[in-house]
């Protein structure tokens, strides 16, 4: 039993039309106005074949995910660098606490955008050269759908370029400090998204970085193990590719229980579906 809060943030202030060209990635700096962003109340699922699209994945603004023109995306999987160092004063408490995850994608554009920042950041308490290669694994389940041309993505070791990050945590954390064991949460996902036809029609957005947090150990304090792990770490990439809410069928990895942590048909069947749909909004 467990409970992973996915935020995906639309920032429609920070638009602003400039020509006909689309623009991506360019700078992390932006600071826009926010309205938050929740997964659509369960609905009844499309059948595709012999497995289901659970509705669930699209957000109650819609299609979220990502367009060809930010293809390939960059995945930084870092060795263990942990952001829970860094203190909210206001809160008492790090700024990486869940109360907090609306904020997450601007925390990460700062870091991300300071190398003095970056180089400083500890590695967290608990984490294994394992859980690294666990977590390339689980985000790398997704890479087979490159050749149906839905996505695609590579890592990269250069933290300046990417897209998405994986930073680690010993344990979550509420806005009082309190730690968060109950339910067996694994990994948050936050993420910005921009309104897809402004964005076509030439509206300029400053994107925000995905940012995926992953826990290195258990309740009880030992090491996450491998397999959980990786079915924590490609759980959390198919919230950033844009899958919103979780499956309501327990075998799907997507599912608040992973499944049985790898993709499920209906996984692979949603994945499809999302990528084969007009986006209503784009990381």
């Amino acid at each position: 039993m467990r409970l992973i809060a996915l935020i995906a943030l639309t920032a429609v202030c920070a638009l602003v039309a400039r020509g006909a060209q689309a623009q991506f990635r360019t700078t992390y700096a932006d600071k826009g106005g926010l309205r938050g962003n929740q997964a659509q109340p369960a609905r009844q699922p499309i059948r595709s074949g012999n497995a289901f699209v659970y509705p669930e994945f699209k957000s109650s603004y819609g299609v979220i995910r990502w367009i060809p023109e930010q293809m390939p995306l960059k995945v930084y999987v870092s060795r263990g660098l942990s952001l829970e160092g860094i203190i909210d004063e206001a809160m008492g408490a790090p700024v990486n606490n869940v109360n907090n995850i609306n904020k997450w994608p601007d925390l990460l554009a700062e870091v991300a955008g300071n190398p003095e920042g970056m180089g400083s950041l500890p590695v967290a308490e608990g984490f294994t050269q394992e859980h690294y290669q666990a977590c390339v694994e689980g985000i790398n389940m997704w890479k087979p759908f490159a050749a149906e041309g839905l996505f695609n993505f590579t890592l990269t070791n250069d933290p300046s370029e990417a897209d998405i990050y994986v930073f680690w945590v010993h344990h979550f954390v509420d806005k009082m400090g309190l730690a968060l064991f109950s339910g067996d949460i694994r990994g948050y996902t936050a993420k910005r998204s921009f309104p897809y036809k402004a964005i076509m029609a030439g509206g300029r957005a400053d994107f925000k970085p995905v940012l995926i947090q992953l826990r290195t150990v258990e309740s009880n304090g030992v090491p996450m193990p491998y397999g959980k792990m990786r079915a924590a770490a490609a759980h959390e990439m198919g919230h950033a590719l844009g899958i919103e809410g979780h499956s309501p069928y327990n075998t799907d990895l997507m599912s608040v229980y992973y499944g049985r942590g790898v993709l499920s048909a209906n996984d692979i069947a949603t994945i499809r579906y999302l990528y084969k749909s007009t986006p209503d909004l784009i990381p």
